[in-house]
């Protein structure tokens, strides 16, 4: 008989703990900051062509969250200094089943795109496992949908693509493939050791060294007014004989197709913005090789990063080549967090290149009962402007994901217009980098630095004494999260050495201090102390209540 007390019977037991990787650390803040917006929740549609039998589909699924502890994986940040992630030895698939036999073509598709948008509203529990959801769709005649919905800060593109081939594989054994079983997967615990043990003083050199030339932050959006995002999209394909020169041009030169694509991204907002010395974000692999095996390994590797490109006249060839040495160059550092390379420098860029290039299965074995048709990718991030690229030897996609706030439908479309043409420049046969307008041409779209403003409170200019009640219970959390205490209530938070993720801590020790609920995005708005306590002095006399925050026992 199990003598333990109730709640402890009903906790499930804890395998490991340990902390996050830096670009779950921004997830995590994200994931904060804007719960209900949808960002970071990648959805994968696989078309299946042939036999499935849902039951067993969903016992491989099952299998998947056993066999891979990043399933099994919560976040946690209001209980200690740092945020952790706990890996519990049990959790039950999120699974259902949908019959849309019966149904025309037409309304399957649209039935679809309510089911994505809907899914992206529903927001993960980052302290309740799994973090992923699975939909399979009969869609009749031996066709059918799997739909995995899952968070981003457990898994990157690639490690989703492994878990689906394992899961595939699985089936196939279980229906009487003679494929051997499974090896046992190295656990993501091992790539944080491997983090932690950097020495990141070179690093650090190394990324203050290659933003120098960055005298700020890079806009080619504008700042977007009120209410929540406005995601849309907008798809470029190339021509066919464009892809094709581009893929020999490629080898030809020595360069990847991501070097390519980077390379006109970048000469396109040179010409927008009149600047040579462009800056816009990508997403790294982040997979060590020293680490063995981590190719096959699952979780979150990927990491964001800056791309700082001088777009000079001259020949096209040995410009493209520096560009490729100076980003491989870039993946011998590409593990320290976005946060330390802007560090008070604000968000450097406002565009973010994804380049999509991980495996998703089609031909599982030539015993499968099924095969995989199509595959479709919906996600969004918190950038104004993301761009995702794939390339192969016959075609360029680029589907640009973009807030409507910040970039209207005609701009975006110009927009790619503009990177199909310069591709297709640099492709033509010139041996020249593509024109961009003299460096002193006027920029364009880049916000000015605001002149200083006098922090005021009501009109009044704010004063070191004459502290409020409120503003002395903030400073006492501020203090005991920063470890530095205000001195003045015109002391900025940021100032004092916060960041993103000790915005999220005290935020949520505010909530539970004054028993009232508000988002993340309040601290950045009103990072002043005394602007800050005024905004929850105004929020305690008009808001309801809350009921206490729980927090995971460790």
């Amino acid at each position: 008989m199990d003598n333990r007390p109730l709640e402890s019977r009903r906790r499930p037991a804890i395998e490991n703990i340990y902390p996050l990787s830096p670009m779950q650390e921004g997830l995590l803040f994200h994931s904060i900051a804007t719960p209900d917006e949808g960002v970071y929740v990648p959805q994968i549609v696989l078309q299946l062509r042939g036999a499935v039998d849902p039951q067993i589909m969903h016992d491989c699924w099952s299998e998947m969250v056993s066999r891979h502890a990043v399933l099994r994986t919560t976040f946690h940040w209001e209980e200690r200094d740092e945020p952790f992630q706990v890996v519990h030895s049990d959790a039950s698939l999120f699974w259902s089943q949908l019959d849309w036999s019966g149904i025309d073509v037409e309304e399957q598709h649209s039935r679809l795109g309510t089911l994505l948008y809907t899914n992206r509203r529903q927001a993960f529990d980052l302290k309740n496992a799994p973090l992923i959801r699975l939909q399979w769709i009969d869609y009749g005649g031996e066709n059918s949908r799997l739909v995995l919905q899952y968070h981003h800060i457990i898994l990157d593109g690639w490690s989703a693509g492994r878990i689906v081939e394992d899961a595939f594989r699985t089936y196939q054994r279980r229906c009487g493939s003679s494929r051997p079983p499974l090896p046992a997967p190295r656990p993501y615990v091992d790539y944080i050791a491997w983090l932690k043990s950097r020495k990141r003083e070179a690093t650090r050199a190394f990324w203050t060294d290659y933003t120098a030339r960055i005298d700020g932050p890079h806009r080619i959006t504008r700042d977007a007014t009120g209410g929540k995002a406005d995601f849309s999209s907008h798809h470029l394909t190339c021509d066919p004989a464009v892809s094709t020169q581009a893929a020999k041009l490629c080898r030809d030169m020595g360069i990847t197709p991501n070097t390519l694509l980077q390379a006109a991204l970048a000469i396109v907002i040179a010409r927008k913005t009149g600047k040579r010395h462009v800056v816009f974000g990508a997403t790294t692999a982040g997979r060590p090789p020293e680490l063995q095996g981590v190719e096959n390994m699952v979780g979150l590797f990927i990491n964001t990063l800056p791309v700082c490109i001088e777009v000079d006249k001259g020949n096209l060839a040995p410009w493209l080549q520096t560009l490729q040495k100076r980003q491989s160059a870039c993946a011998e550092h590409d593990y320290l967090p976005l946060r330390e390379i802007q560090a008070g420098r604000g968000d450097l860029f406002d565009c973010l290149l994804v380049f999509e290039n991980y495996p998703v299965p089609r031909d599982i074995s030539a015993e499968a009962t099924f095969a995989v048709t199509g595959v479709e990718v919906d996600e969004w991030t918190h950038y104004p402007l993301t761009l995702f690229a794939a390339a192969d030897a016959t075609k360029i996609a680029i589907s640009a994901r973009y807030d409507r706030r910040c970039i209207a439908a005609q701009e975006m479309e110009a927009f790619l217009n503009e990177l199909d043409a310069t591709i297709g420049e640099m492709v033509g046969g010139t041996a020249a980098v593509p024109h961009v307008s003299d460096p002193d041409t006027k920029p364009v779209d880049i916000d000015k630095p605001a002149p200083p403003v006098a922090v005021t409170h009501n009109d009044q200019p704010l004063s070191a004494n004459a502290w409020t009640e409120t503003e002395e219970r903030i400073a006492r959390i501020w203090a005991e999260v920063l470890k530095v205490e205000a001195q003045r209530n015109s002391d900025n938070f940021f100032d004092l050495g916060g960041h993103s993720l000790l915005a999220a801590r005290v935020v949520n020790r505010v909530r539970r201090e004054f028993a009232i609920n508000f988002p993340v995005k309040v601290l950045f708005d009103r990072p002043v102390l005394a602007d800050f306590a005024a905004f929850i002095d105004a929020l305690k006399a008009t808001a309801a209540p809350v009921g206490e925050y729980n927090a995971i026992e460790i």
